[in-house]
């Protein structure tokens, strides 16, 4: 068990590479316009202050899995007695996948990081990449930013990654790139916390704005 929980650890302790371009350079470039001349320079010249913006970003959690592949030891198991040494050991490790990683990719960093040759990698279920990035220079995504402005025209429209599972992976192979994830509600901060967790609630008010959004987007649609 010693052995699999140093493995664990080495892993935690070197993430994977930060990158802009991984989704996060393409919704800078559409809050620069926006941004006080200071943070303009910034996010307009990415290749310049792409260490600073990195280093700004992975000081929060949400930012950090935005940038890199993400590393979360999710079970481990080993010995069912106290007074027993196990025979073995295993953990499991998810790893969600920053879009241009593969899954080749991270399961050869991941065994170069442990090092060990009596520690074995190896995938649970099929593996998986990250949707492809869909792309904002089309007529999809036009509309669904004229129509988010005509329903929250206080809102800021700029295309961001999506760093949890939904549906619409299921759909990335019908549309590679136009697939886009958005939910048509104001949430501050505690609603946020709330999602997957007790009392997790949606204020009718918000309720009444998910029903116009979508009447909104299938009448631009037509």
């Amino acid at each position: 068990m010693g052995r699999v929980a140093a493995a664990v650890a080495r892993l935690e302790a070197e993430p994977f590479p930060a990158r802009l371009n991984g989704g996060v350079s393409g919704l800078l470039a559409y809050l620069a316009p926006a941004v006080p001349f200071g943070k303009r320079l910034v996010f307009a010249n990415q290749w310049l202050f792409g260490p600073l913006i990195q280093k700004s970003l992975a000081a929060t959690p949400s930012g950090n899995a935005a940038l890199r592949t993400t590393t979360a030891p999710t079970i481990i198991r080993g010995g069912d007695k106290d007074n027993v040494l196990p025979s073995g050991a295993t953990a499991t490790v998810n790893f969600r996948l920053l879009p241009g990683d593969s899954v080749g990719a991270v399961v050869r960093r991941v065994k170069e990081i442990i090092n060990d040759p009596l520690v074995q990698v190896k995938i649970v279920g099929a593996g998986r990449a990250a949707s492809p990035v869909s792309g904002t220079d089309n007529a999809a995504f036009a509309t669904l930013t004229r129509t988010i402005k005509s329903v929250f025209p206080q809102a800021l429209v700029a295309p961001y990654v999506v760093v949890g599972t939904t549906d619409a992976r299921a759909y990335a192979s019908l549309c590679p790139q136009a697939t886009y994830r958005f939910m048509p509600l104001l949430m501050d901060q505690a609603a946020i916390e709330s999602l997957h967790g007790t009392n997790e609630r949606l204020h009718p008010s918000a309720y009444q704005e998910v029903i116009r959004f979508y009447a909104a987007l299938i009448k631009n649609l037509q």
